[in-house]
């Protein structure tokens, strides 16, 4: 008696069938995942900024940059943000910080424009950490809503 091994082209073909739906699905979301593990890097990354200008206005420090009775703001480079140092440093290739505005003031403002080494839809958009008067913080961008963290706005105006 002859038994039969392996799979009939049939049930290849229903395995095919599950997988590429199986695809379909779970590739647009892992790129809107990817998307917003960017996004929020780089909110987070321009955020820690914003203790460095504090510590800098508390101390009367205004103008930018790494001599006495300067404040160095601390940036460290990030290759999902596009930017030269404000204070002379070399930076690697492909790596930029976040623009602060110089001098700094009690309406100072953080602002980096995403590299082009993320996904498309959030390359050359920006974010922006803005300093009110009263000392507190908010942030917006013009990255989509869908991928920005609860933390920071979407202000297509950016």
């Amino acid at each position: 008696m002859y038994t039969q091994n392996g799979f009939t082209l049939v049930e290849m073909m229903i395995v095919i069938v599950i997988i590429g739906v199986l695809s379909a699905i779970a590739i647009p979301q892992y790129q809107i995942y990817v998307g917003k593990a960017q996004a929020t890097r780089v909110v987070n990354e321009m955020g820690q900024l914003r203790l460095s200008v504090e510590e800098c206005l508390q101390t009367g420090l205004t103008a930018i940059g790494i001599g006495k009775n300067e404040c160095d703001p601390r940036a460290s480079a990030s290759n999902l943000i596009v930017g030269g140092s404000q204070v002379g440093v070399v930076l690697p290739n492909n790596m930029g910080v976040a623009q602060l505005s110089n001098p700094l003031t009690l309406t100072t403002s953080i602002v980096g424009t995403v590299s082009n080494q993320v996904t498309p839809t959030n390359a050359g958009k920006k974010v922006q950490w803005l300093r009110t008067s009263n000392g507190s913080w908010r942030c917006s961008s013009n990255i989509a809503h869908n991928y920005l963290p609860n933390s920071c706005a979407h202000d297509a105006s950016l």
